[in-house]
């Protein structure tokens, strides 16, 4: 029997021996050094992005969100959830002990019989230990301490999102208020113009048709202002919850909408700052668990050993230890599936397959970065154009509306060529005010993009 049990055991052994790692499945996917748009310097990511802007208000937000926001706390408890994951996952490197004791009395009754009472105590210390010699406990920590990494990125996804929520919310809520207040210019303007119809009426220069076409559009002013209202309190109502905040009584100082800071997009932005992409981390990560998977898997296949030992005390009295009988064990225990089906290899060939499919994942995040940076540059150069050209219509439609209203109280002009001047003057103020904004939400788009931002080094 000796012999019989020997010859498992090198056997065991010996296919211990032609174990292999498979080799980590790696992406090769290789990314261009330069984004279009780049040309020379090199650039590197900045932590506090919106500070850029110079909004003191905007950098208060941010930090009540980061404090209050609900899915930012969530995102901190998967963080808690993950970290002590990862410690039990490291406690496998540890021995286990246990610790039992008792103490029993019995008596024993038979019937025509003697009657018999035995007493014991006893107490009995244990502790246990795996051998990881296939590296199995190593790849289970390995798989933890990714998915504890992914948890991270999640959190600093969801952390970079809220940033330029937050910004673009306050943003919005500054366009709309600012286009609130151009209206009220444009109702006054209106108003103004009315009393100038209304004198040429009464003293018969212009017909009543002149002063209904104006009196409709002083309406159509009221009617804008109105709707604005409305859209400035639901601006603030939505900037109230995302920094966890009811919008019941919130408020929040208003900074210059016309004096924020237009950041420049500085040449030479290298795709390496992808890197710094919460979801091309995660999806890292990822790939990293899934390598750790399947070596764990894969040594399943093996034989597992582990060291147990024991020792105690028994004695035959009632809660004592009196002249005590000592109890030692030691043993080194084996395990090993000799048929399964092909069943071990099999879900070690699915584990490989998913870490095929982590690695397409991976790839996946850094081309769709791609896009989406090489995008988020195209438009805001786009939109810095925008700006400046209505910039020129704004001032050329000022200087039409000025030159017609001079025109018209001289009767020089007609009312139509008035208020179409008066019209476009409006729509160009109204629409400088949302080519700006459209300017600022491109420029958050982009520092979320890149991961964070960007700053010269």
């Amino acid at each position: 029997m000796r012999y019989v049990l020997l010859s498992v055991v090198f056997a065991v052994f010996l296919g211990g021996c032609s174990f292999i790692h498979p080799d980590a499945l790696k992406s090769d996917f290789e990314a261009p050094p330069k984004f279009s748009l780049a040309t020379s310097n090199s650039s590197n990511i900045s932590s506090v992005w919106w500070k850029n802007f110079n909004s003191p208000t905007l950098n208060q937000l941010i930090q009540k969100a980061l404090s209050h926001n609900p899915d930012v706390l969530i995102a901190y408890e998967n963080i808690v959830q993950a970290r002590l994951q990862l410690g039990i996952s490291e406690d496998a490197y540890l021995p286990q002990a246990s610790v039992s004791a008792g103490t029993s009395e019995s008596r024993n009754e038979p019937y025509n019989g003697i009657a018999r009472t035995s007493k014991s105590t006893s107490g009995t210390l244990r502790i246990s230990y795996e051998i990881d010699l296939w590296g199995k406990i190593a790849a289970n920590n390995d798989q933890a301490q990714a998915r504890f990494d992914a948890t991270k990125y999640d959190a600093d996804a969801v952390i970079l999102s809220l940033y330029a929520s937050v910004a673009q919310s306050y943003f919005s809520f500054l366009s709309t208020n600012e286009r609130l207040k151009i209206a009220q210019d444009n109702l006054n303007i209106s108003s103004q113009l009315m009393q100038i119809v209304d004198a040429k009426y009464k003293s018969g220069s212009v017909s009543l048709l002149d002063v209904s076409r104006q009196k409709s559009s002083l309406l159509s002013q009221q009617a804008s202002v109105d709707s604005l209202k409305l859209q400035v309190a639901q601006a603030k109502n939505a900037l109230a919850v995302l920094t966890g905040s009811a919008p019941q009584g919130f408020e929040a100082i208003l900074d210059s909408f016309w004096d924020l800071n237009i950041p420049k997009v500085e040449a030479g932005l290298p795709s390496e700052l992808l890197l710094n992409r919460p979801d091309i981390a995660r999806a890292r990560a990822n790939l990293d668990a899934s390598n750790a998977a399947v070596r764990s898997t894969n040594a399943d296949r093996f034989p597992s050993f582990s060291l147990s030992g024991s020792g105690g005390f028994s004695s035959d009295t009632l809660l004592s230890f009196k002249d005590p009988t000592s109890l030692l064990s030691l043993a080194l225990n084996a395990a090993f599936t000799l048929f399964d089906g092909g069943r071990l290899k099999d879900l070690t060939e699915i584990e490989i397959s998913k870490t095929k499919a982590a690695v397409q994942s991976y790839n996946k995040a850094i081309l769709t970065a791609l896009q989406e940076s090489d995008d988020a540059l195209l438009n805001v150069a786009h939109q810095d154009s925008q700006e400046t050209l209505q910039e020129q219509i704004a001032q050329e439609s000022l200087r039409s509306l000025d030159i017609a209203s001079i025109q018209y109280r001289h009767g020089s002009t007609d009312l139509t060529t008035l208020l179409d001047a008066q019209n476009k003057y409006f729509s160009s103020r109204d629409s400088l005010a949302t080519q700006r904004l459209n300017h600022l939400n491109a420029l958050v788009t982009l520092y979320k993009v890149l991961g964070g931002g960007w700053s010269a080094k």
